[in-house]
């Protein structure tokens, strides 16, 4: 049986990873000053960076349906399964619209709501891919897949491209209204809630680490630190103290646009991903 392993740009893969592992992506588009434009394809991270700091108005929407529609239909040309995994359901409809999209491909198309985003799900869509070479059945990895588990903590420099977007819940926003408050803001179960209050942004990223560390056990746990346009020594300190803390090599990854649109240029994440055997 031939699996077919697809997610969206929430997952922040590049056109040459997702290639690489044998995952295809659903880009997805961003409006900028009213513009639209295909993430990866039609504009780089770089140029939607500067943009950002220049006040660029940015939304972002799902994937086109039709996009999706021609996506499945190719690729049930050459694949008897699709295992979709958008963003979290509970930060976008693209899961709701996917999935009963889906109901019109016969069991073909089996769209798994993991909670995740960003670079977890760019992770657990590289991990499926390798379970598919190694010959995993559909159902073994669909089972495996209700295991899945992500938890990060999110330090926006600002948080006002959250609460513009709706993306975070009311206590969380109202940090916004805090004068000289640093957000721990926690990324699980699909949602972002705040966790935690600090004075600057170097004390929330130790009080992550503390977080982190006092939830999960290192060696059952993938860790990534996110850079979102961060101040590039906060960023190297965070890698070099997370795994100097866990004794786990931590990846690297960048902030997508999709996702920095909203959470803001300056941000930083560090998040835990359970290994999934």
């Amino acid at each position: 049986m031939k699996i077919a392993v697809v997610t969206d740009s929430s997952a922040g893969l590049t056109e040459d990873e997702a290639k690489k592992h044998h995952v295809y992506v659903v880009r997805m588009p961003l409006m900028i000053d009213g513009n639209e434009f295909l993430e990866e394809k039609e504009i780089t991270r770089e140029h939607f960076i500067v943009k950002m700091k220049n006040g660029a108005l940015v939304k972002t929407a799902q994937p086109p349906l039709g996009h999706l529609v021609n996506l499945f239909d190719d690729l049930l040309n050459d694949y008897d399964n699709i295992i979709y995994l958008p963003i979290s359901s509970g930060l976008s409809g693209s899961y709701q619209t996917a999935y009963s999209l889906a109901q019109n491909y016969q069991g073909k198309v089996h769209v798994v709501d993991t909670g995740f985003v960003s670079a977890p799900l760019g992770l657990l869509a590289t991990w499926v891919s390798e379970w598919v070479f190694a010959g995993d059945d559909l159902e073994t990895i669909l089972n495996r897949l209700d295991e899945a588990y992500m938890w990060a903590a999110l330090i926006p420099k600002d948080v006002t491209y959250l609460k513009r977007g709706g993306r975070i819940k009311p206590a969380a926003a109202a940090v916004a209204n805090m004068i000289k408050i640093v957000p721990v803001l926690k990324v699980a179960d699909g949602e972002i809630d705040l966790e935690a209050k600090v004075r600057t942004q170097k004390k929330a990223i130790k009080k992550s680490m503390d977080i982190l560390l006092d939830k999960f056990n290192p060696e059952d746990y993938a860790w990534i630190v996110l850079d979102g346009a961060v101040d590039e020594n906060l960023y190297d300190f965070t890698v070099e103290e997370m795994e100097k803390r866990t004794g786990e090599t931590v990846l690297k990854r960048p902030l997508f646009p999709i996702i920095m649109s909203h959470t803001g240029p300056g941000s930083i994440s560090i998040a835990a991903v359970k290994k999934l055997k």
